[in-house]
């Protein structure tokens, strides 16, 4: 796996540009993917398979779309994907994980966990992916999964339809594979969102960015500099009214201000 380090923002994006320019192999510009976590030691894998939870994701999913529409101000879902989509933006278990194309709200996630204080005990890391290989070595084909693709369903698992129906849902793939959603949400949109969607093992991405020709990158953030990133982060205008452009967004982002998480200490070398 290949691994870099960014002591800055400016690094960082300077980085991102210099490995999506080696990935470039036409004349056609690309986005690649990315995505933020607050420790680089946390693994590639989506909730559901960190809690444990695979053996009951029929019954989760068959329960928040019987409950979902006096909860939720966006439309409700016409199809399995649109619900799947939902649930992962509103922090339910699915085996999605989210990517966005911007290097910068990606660094936005993995310096703001959801604690106010953060304590920068360990490096925090970015992740950058290229969806157009990931797919051609699962798929065979080098585009980015749209929910009405043929083939899509093999990643679905249907609800059960009856109390007496208590196999276990059979997913027919394994390897994960890019996929981008409909934005159900304004979040969706703005933090210009993609999904990687895994199969039935969930540690299949990490083992396919250990292949020798993996594009897949992991850039570390050591932790003495996160204080200043997150700084010169919000100079580059990302904040929590960026990324959650709601009442709630508005909310952390005032509190951050007023308990004095911002300005942060400068650290020599960063």
């Amino acid at each position: 796996m290949e691994e870099h380090r960014a002591r800055s923002v400016a690094e960082l994006v300077r980085k991102a540009c210099e490995i999506r320019d080696n990935w470039i192999e036409g004349p056609n510009y690309f986005d690649p993917w990315f995505r933020g976590q607050a420790k680089a030691s946390w693994r590639l894998e989506p909730k559901i398979f960190r809690l444990d939870l695979l053996a009951v994701e029929d019954e989760i999913r068959s329960e928040f779309e019987r409950r979902a529409s006096q909860y939720s101000l966006e439309p409700v879902p016409k199809d399995d994907w649109g619900w799947l989509f939902l649930m992962q933006h509103y922090g339910a278990p699915t085996r999605l994980l989210d990517w966005t194309d911007s290097a910068l709200v990606a660094l936005f996630f993995a310096l703001n966990s959801d604690e106010l204080y953060p304590k920068d005990c360990e490096d925090a890391v970015v992740w950058m992916l290229d969806p157009w290989w990931l797919n051609k070595r699962v798929l065979g084909s080098d585009s980015i999964l749209l929910k009405n693709f043929r083939g899509s369903h093999e990643y679905l698992a249907s609800p059960y339809t009856n109390i007496n129906d208590l196999r276990d849902t059979e997913i027919k793939r394994t390897l994960p594979v890019a996929i981008d959603p409909p934005f159900l949400a304004r979040r969706l949109a703005v933090q210009r969102s993609h999904f990687t969607v895994f199969g039935s093992e969930g540690d299949a991405l990490e083992s396919l960015s250990k292949e020798d020709d993996a594009r897949m990158v992991k850039i570390k953030l050591p932790k003495e500099c996160l204080p200043q990133m997150r700084a010169d982060l919000l100079t580059a205008g990302i904040s929590d009214t960026t990324i959650y452009p709601d009442l709630h967004g508005l909310a952390t982002e005032l509190t951050r201000y007023h308990i004095g998480t911002w300005p942060p200490t400068p650290v020599e070398g960063c």
